[in-house]
C-alpha cells in the first residue's frame, strides 16, 4: 500500500479508532500510523463538519418527501373535482 492509500484508510477508520470500536489488528495498525496521519484526519473531519451538519441530508430528504406528498394530494383533489364536474355536465 502506498502512502496515499494508507492515509485514506486511516482517515476512514479514524472515528471508529477514537471510539475504540475497531478490532485488535486494526487498532494496532492505527496506533502505528497515528503519528503520521492524525493531523490530516482531524483537519479533514473538521472541514467536513463545517460544510454540512450530520442530519442535513436527512432533513433534505424529508423536506423533499413532504413536498412530493403535498403535490400528490393536490393533484388527487384537482382530479376528483374535475371528474365530479365532468360527470354532472
Amino acid at each position: 500500500m502506498n502512502h496515499k492509500e494508507k492515509e485514506s484508510v486511516f482517515v476512514d477508520l479514524y472515528d471508529l479508532y477514537i471510539e475504540g470500536e475497531l478490532e485488535d489488528e486494526s487498532m494496532e495498525w492505527m496506533k502505528q500510523h497515528e503519528s503520521l496521519f492524525q493531523k490530516n484526519a482531524e483537519d479533514l473531519k473538521s472541514k467536513t463538519c463545517l460544510k454540512r451538519s450530520p442530519g442535513a441530508e436527512e432533513e433534505s430528504q424529508i423536506r423533499y418527501m413532504k413536498v412530493y406528498l403535498s403535490s400528490m394530494y393536490i393533484c388527487f383533489i384537482l382530479l376528483a373535482i374535475w371528474m365530479t364536474v365532468w360527470f354532472y355536465f
